[in-house]
């Protein structure tokens, strides 16, 4: 085992700073209670009300309230102390991220254009979808794995903060030869579900999408389509600031095809998505389809786990919470009678 501890999560121990004003204003209000009690009690039974109250008891009763908070307050923010390596076995799903990064993807249709959109709406999947393993594949006119499956997700946030136009050499959008990658990939990756995200502008015209759709469904790949860019589109504003003009100088217009995207989803049995003019998409829907997944054997790794020892201190607060109920504040005053005056000899009493 191994030494040094710590908090899981230190913040919540910011609590504790709360309690110090609350048991100031406790110990104002048990200190002001006998002064309002005794406005409203005849003065010659004062002293008999108050007898019969022990401040001791009250005292303690709030030192045990005080403890347990304090002792909750710390068993919320799950202390540990010494750690132990155990051999721990992955359950979870292989996903692919395939970015578009042709030129289609500089056109400014959703701003500051459809790549860096792309980019946005994978790092808001990312952190929903925990325990998986995720890969990034950039692709144009060929497609590679930059980052290769891991469970490790700050590798893929910086490989996708990193990624921009130069990271394929050959333009295009070849979304066959995505499908034939991840197929080969997803080949090598063991037991899961098989998930391919292709998040596109949808500009691949090739008769060949059909057929690597049907070879993906046959592979249990489910692809999932995010459509980038508006029907409207956009001319390609290159990165130098000048526009990008076919063979007779005519300006480049990209347009978002999404009979291709929700052909490839449908044949699939995935979903396709568009984003809006904005640049927004309600991920809700993709992420609970990829946390809906067959989830299989990742592999076995070794991991330091830390001793939680919270039980301790939740165990105290329960203690107190019990104790704190059986301290009675008033105790029992015996009342004496009055004795009688006694009679009169010979006559009538007084």
């Amino acid at each position: 085992m191994n030494g040094g501890g710590g908090f899981i999560f230190p913040q919540v121990l910011w609590g504790l700073v709360i309690l110090v004003p609350l048991a100031a204003l406790w110990s104002y209000v048990s200190s002001r209670r006998d002064s309002v009690v005794a406005r409203f009690v005849v003065r010659e039974n004062w002293p008999l009300l108050n007898r019969s109250v022990s401040k001791g008891a009250r005292f303690h009763r709030g030192i045990l309230i005080f403890i347990a908070l304090s002792a909750s307050i710390i068993a919320a923010a799950r202390p540990w102390w010494g750690s132990k390596e155990r051999q721990v076995t992955s359950r979870g799903v292989n996903v692919i991220f395939a970015v578009d990064v042709s030129k289609s993807m500089l056109a400014t249709d959703i701003l500051p254009n459809r790549l860096e959109a792309a980019k946005r709406i994978v790092r808001q999947v990312l952190p929903e979808i925990p325990g998986n393993r995720v890969g990034i594949m950039p692709f144009a006119g060929e497609a590679f794995l930059q980052c290769p499956l891991t469970t490790d997700y700050s590798i893929a946030q910086d490989v996708l903060q990193k990624m921009n136009f130069d990271a394929v050499s050959y333009q295009g959008t070849d979304i066959p030869q995505v499908i034939t990658t991840a197929e080969a990939i997803f080949a090598r990756s063991g037991a899961g579900s098989r998930a391919l995200v292709i998040i596109t502008d949808g500009e691949d015209h090739s008769d060949a999408i059909t057929v690597a759709a049907q070879e993906a469904a046959k592979a249990n790949i489910r692809v999932y389509a995010l459509g980038i860019g508006t029907p409207e589109g956009s001319p390609l504003r290159l990165p130098d600031g000048t526009f990008l003009e076919d063979d007779q100088g005519h300006k480049v217009l990209s347009t978002l095809n999404t009979q291709t995207l929700k052909e490839l989803a449908d044949i699939t049995g995935g979903s396709a998505y568009i984003a809006g003019e904005s640049g927004h998409l309600d991920v809700a829907p993709l992420i609970a389809n990829l946390q809906g997944l067959a989830k299989g054997d990742l592999g076995e790794t070794r991991r330091i786990v830390h001793e939680e020892r919270f039980q301790w201190p939740l165990a105290l607060a329960i203690l107190c919470l019990l104790i704190e109920p059986l301290i009675r504040e008033r105790r029992s005053v015996r009342i004496r009678k009055p004795t009688a005056a006694p009679a009169r000899k010979g006559g009538a009493p007084a």
